[in-house]
């Protein structure tokens, strides 16, 4: 009896520097019983063996994709990941806000060496100046300097990379974050809204770190498929610590508010703002919770919370406009917009959550 046509996908990939090379010319094998067994097997394009060096004796990775389709990994492709370089001329960006944005760039595509060059000497300033921007990418480190060249690579390879605890991470401190901006609002602690402002540069590193390892894994099906995420995963993760990533600078715009009226007059406006801000902490950590750990029904209550606080923003609002010449009624404002701004940043965690969850 012949065996009845099998639908099925096999991506063969095989990484060639620096590009992914695919089957693009789609083929059909047909599967053949092996022996007296119930065992299928299909046989390779011969281009794809012949291109990869393969032979009998040779072994390659079979890994079956969360849609159900197989990933076929030759030995090369199995225990080696090509190293992507970029080269910057460094006369070409004069400034370094300039050059900053270049180097992210790079960091951010994926590129595992970038090498800043000049046909001049560097010189000292632009030394330092390269140096501040490398301390803020996430794994990077200079490896060598010459009067003319500086180079950066990532030490810390995709495989080695915890995905999981670096959202985790950057969750928790994004927490923490809005936590002790409660406090300082509450002891008008101005030493602690200002240490708020230094620590949100750790959550912008660990947010850009994130986002390059999730674009690298998407240009790499190998790595995506060993990280066990979809496609549609890499959206999520992305949508979500970008998201958090903005409630932290909220969270940097209310510290400086609360820098500029260090001692705002205890008030019951004042009082207003600060419960308001403890449901706003309360729905966040709602929200991240349930993207993290799939709970639906505390992404649909996320959901219905944010309009209660946007509403209880309004009426704190209609009372403060009553007094227009109250002190400190600019900076409650500032934060009470900023706050809304983190309420409603909730909403696409939540949905997020509900992607994942369902």
């Amino acid at each position: 009896m012949g065996l009845k046509p099998i639908k099925t996908y096999i991506l063969i990939t095989n990484f060639s520097p620096p590009e992914v090379i695919l089957l693009l010319k789609k083929q059909t094998r047909k599967l053949v019983r092996w022996g007296s067994s119930n065992t299928l097997i299909i046989s390779l394009p011969r281009e794809w063996t012949k291109r990869n060096q393969l032979t009998c004796d040779q072994e390659i990775s079979v890994m079956e994709n969360p849609d159900g389709s197989l990933l076929l990994l030759p030995p090369t492709v199995a225990s080696e990941q090509s190293v992507l370089s970029a080269n910057i001329d460094s006369q070409k960006y004069p400034t370094k806000e300039f050059l900053d944005q270049i180097i992210q760039t790079k960091y951010l595509s994926g590129h595992d060496l970038i090498n800043i060059s000049s046909k001049q000497a560097f010189t000292q300033k632009r030394y330092q100046e390269i140096t501040q921007i490398s301390q803020n990418l996430l794994g990077f480190e200079i490896i060598s300097k010459t009067p003319n060249q500086i180079t950066l690579q990532d030490v810390m390879s995709i495989q080695q990379t915890n995905l999981t605890l670096l959202i985790r991470m950057i969750s928790r401190t994004t927490l923490e974050l809005l936590e002790n901006l409660i406090q300082a609002l509450q002891e008008n602690n101005i030493t602690l809204a200002d240490a708020i402002i230094q620590s949100r540069d750790n959550i912008y590193k660990y947010h850009m770190r994130i986002v390059r390892q999730l674009r690298k894994a998407l240009q790499y099906p190998a790595l995506l498929t060993q990280m066990e995420l979809t496609a549609q995963d890499t959206l999520d993760y992305t949508t979500y610590v970008t998201t958090i990533n903005d409630i932290a600078e909220n969270i940097e715009t209310m510290s400086r508010a609360v820098l500029k009226q260090p001692h705002p007059p205890k008030n019951e406006h004042h009082q207003a703002t600060i419960e308001l801000l403890k449901q706003t902490l309360q729905l966040i950590q709602q929200a991240t919770g349930a993207f993290l750990f799939h709970k639906i029904q505390d992404a649909v209550d996320t959901l219905n919370t944010i309009i209660k606080i946007k509403e209880k923003k309004r009426e704190t609002e209609i009372q403060m406009d009553k007094e227009t010449n109250m002190p400190g009624i600019v900076t409650l404002q500032i934060i009470l917009d900023s706050m809304e701004k983190i309420a409603e940043a909730a909403r696409p965690i939540a949905q997020a959550a509900l992607r994942q969850s369902l």
